[in-house]
């Protein structure tokens, strides 16, 4: 329930998400709640550790809990420095390309919602290309609420038009070359400056080039009034592939050894990989500490993919993030081997 604190429910809302495990929730607002709390049990067991495809990840509370105080910052006093965070990713793997799907969501302060982003700050976000929404939209398994600020990466485009080869990618990193990792084109090594959401989502939602390679099941109307929980349970919901120049998964369709696909329980730093909740993203840190699926305001993340596909399995999409002040909240899985 990391982003229950940014919201003030009302009663036509699911009540029920202040729970561990959130049950899905009938009514004319229920389908937001996706966003909010699973309507889906954990899989795989619960407790300190998140049980990760073939290993256990040792973890912390779960996302967004215990962080007393968030409602009681307010985005509209905070300098121009922390309206940022500085976000690289590079790609580790020797032999395939990285077809992922980078979705950041950002709630507006309102006497209704307690959000990242002070009303005067919208522009930043839109000229950024954040998209602020009009009415609860639908994207993959998730409803977002409206008034939102959305921005999809490339519109999840595995390449840009008129790119060709290692060049002019979109949603997507080359190989590495030998041990040299190779930079995405937008979040290059230095870093891309962006206006910092609530959230950060690595979600396939089935659209544009992720149709051809989606293979989770997504919830038909996840902003319907009644909630269709037919959908492949939130930890196990596409993230990324490995796939080839021509955007060809690149291994077996099935998850395990050798698959070209990898879901959000395989991110380090989501709610499903070090928690052992169904909270399949990451979270914007409001209190002293930082959850182990937070990041920080004026700060920075480094995202790495790697492909190892040994078992018992680690995250193949890892990170680090530094707060403004530089310290270190969160280092590289060990078990990547990336520094």
């Amino acid at each position: 329930m990391a982003f229950m604190n940014f919201r003030r429910f009302t009663a036509a809302t699911c009540v029920t998400l202040v729970a561990l495990t959130a049950a899905g929730c009938a009514g004319g607002a229920s389908g937001i709640t996706s966003l909010f709390g699973s309507p889906f049990e954990y899989v795989g067991g619960n407790g300190g550790g998140a049980v990760t495809p073939g290993g256990t990840s040792t973890g912390g509370a779960r996302a967004g809990a215990g962080s007393a105080g968030e409602g009681t910052i307010d985005p509209c006093t905070l300098p121009d420095a922390q309206k940022f965070v500085r976000i690289s990713m590079r790609n580790q793997a020797t032999n395939d390309f990285v077809h992922y799907f980078m979705i950041l969501i950002a709630f507006v302060q309102t006497d209704e919602a307690e959000g990242a982003v002070c009303e005067r700050d919208v522009p930043l976000y839109t000229s950024f290309g954040y998209t602020r929404l009009a009415a609860d939209t639908p994207l993959g398994t998730f409803c977002i609420p409206a008034g939102s600020l959305v921005y999809f990466h490339e519109a999840g485009r595995f390449r840009k038009a008129g790119g060709s080869g290692t060049t002019g990618l979109g949603s997507a990193i080359a190989p590495a070359q030998g041990t040299n990792a190779t930079f995405d084109e937008f979040f290059v090594s230095g870093g891309a400056q962006v206006p910092v959401p609530n959230i950060i989502l690595f979600h396939n939602p089935g659209t544009g080039d992720g149709a051809r390679l989606q293979i989770s099941f997504p919830n038909p109307d996840p902003c319907g009034s009644d909630q269709i929980n037919t959908s492949t349970p939130l930890c196990q919901q596409d993230s990324f592939y490995y796939v080839d120049a021509r955007d060809q998964l690149s291994g077996s369709t099935a998850l395990g050894v050798g698959s070209g696909r990898r879901v959000s329980a395989e991110i380090q730093g989501t709610g499903c990989e070090c928690s052992g909740f169904q909270n399949a993203f990451q979270s914007l840190r409001f209190a002293a500490a930082a959850q182990c699926s937070e990041f920080a305001r004026g700060g920075s993340i480094e995202y790495v993919f790697v492909r190892d596909d040994r078992t018992p399995a680690f995250p193949q999409l890892v990170w680090r993030v530094t707060a403004a002040n530089g310290a270190v909240l969160h280092d590289f899985d060990p078990r990547s081997g990336v520094r």
